[in-house]
């Protein structure tokens, strides 16, 4: 496809759905969510799952000890 080709179509994509915008009612209103809190507590203690995600990923490297996974540096092709 040729370039402006696309623009055109995208163009009128988007003036189709404009028009389909337009039709649509709408209270008047804003709408929202009023929350006490807006953020999480985040708990004293580390989650469990970080703890098991560090132990999945050192029980699936080829070669790991109990803190790191071991690697040797390769050279460049």
């Amino acid at each position: 496809m040729d370039k402006t080709q696309i623009q055109k179509q995208a163009k009128e994509i988007l003036d189709k759905f404009a028009s389909a915008l337009e039709k649509v009612e709408t209270s008047g209103e804003d709408s929202y969510v009023d929350r006490g809190d807006f953020e999480r507590q985040e708990k004293d203690k580390p989650k469990q799952t970080e703890k098991d995600f560090k132990k999945r990923i050192l029980e699936n490297a080829p070669n790991s000890n109990p803190d790191f996974i071991l690697t040797e540096k390769g050279s460049w092709k």
